[in-house]
């Protein structure tokens, strides 16, 4: 298999449309929150895409992991 650069070779999922309202928030799909295991409470941060075409979330616990793993080496 040839892995292409910028192309996700995981299977996507759609899991529905979100509103933005008046104060800029949304709502996440109850679906994606109990597959990532994200909860009342958790911190999320928010990434652009380099794309100008939408955000990307990640949790906080991925980045201190990631940051604890680089400050290793």
């Amino acid at each position: 298999m040839t892995i292409q650069k910028g192309i996700c070779q995981k299977r996507k999922k759609f899991f529905g449309i979100i509103t933005v309202t008046e104060k800029g928030q949304i709502a996440i799909p109850i679906e994606i929150r109990k597959e990532l295991e994200i909860k009342k409470g958790d911190k999320l941060i928010v990434i652009k895409r380099n794309d100008n075409k939408g955000i990307n979330l990640l949790k906080v616990g991925i980045m201190d992991n990631f940051l604890e793993k680089i400050s290793k080496d």
